[in-house]
């Protein structure tokens, strides 16, 4: 849900208005004008000097990995280590809430490791399985091919 607030303004003799969306708590702003959306951060005079002092989050590739999207308790895999496996296939089953969540690949590949625990416990973004890397299923292909 998303409050929406229309300002409107004067500009050269004429009359404009745009869409103002407070998104969160963050203090981030949607501005919409004309079908053009930008996003705008408000900041108190004592928030802007204290960001000049905080390092950027790191990026981190996720593309090899399956996490869990929720804290629940790891079921069952219906995949193992070296298998192939292709997008949109079942990988496992996470309970949270009494629910089984079936867990499928995002994408093509071969399974590299089953790093969770079945009847484990998981929290939210715990890795729970690993794809090898593109190199390494190329050679094992090009194995199983000989």
């Amino acid at each position: 849900f998303c409050q929406c607030f229309v300002l409107f303004f004067f500009f050269g003799g004429g009359v404009g208005h745009f869409k103002v969306g407070v998104e969160d708590n963050t203090g981030l702003f949607a501005i919409k004008m004309y079908g053009a959306k930008v996003d705008i951060l408000v900041m108190s005079p004592a928030e802007y000097e204290l960001s000049k002092y905080m390092n950027e989050p790191a990026v981190v590739d996720t593309c090899n990995l399956l996490l869990s999207p929720m804290p629940g308790t790891l079921i069952s895999y219906a995949v193992k280590e070296g298998d192939h496996v292709v997008e949109g296939q079942e990988l496992c089953i996470v309970e949270a809430m009494k629910m089984q969540n079936i867990l499928r690949s995002a994408r093509s590949g071969v399974i590299g490791k089953c790093i969770g625990v079945v009847g484990s416990s998981v929290h939210a973004d715990e890795i729970i399985l690993e794809f090898s890397s593109e190199e390494q299923g190329e050679e094992e292909e090009n194995e199983l091919q000989q």
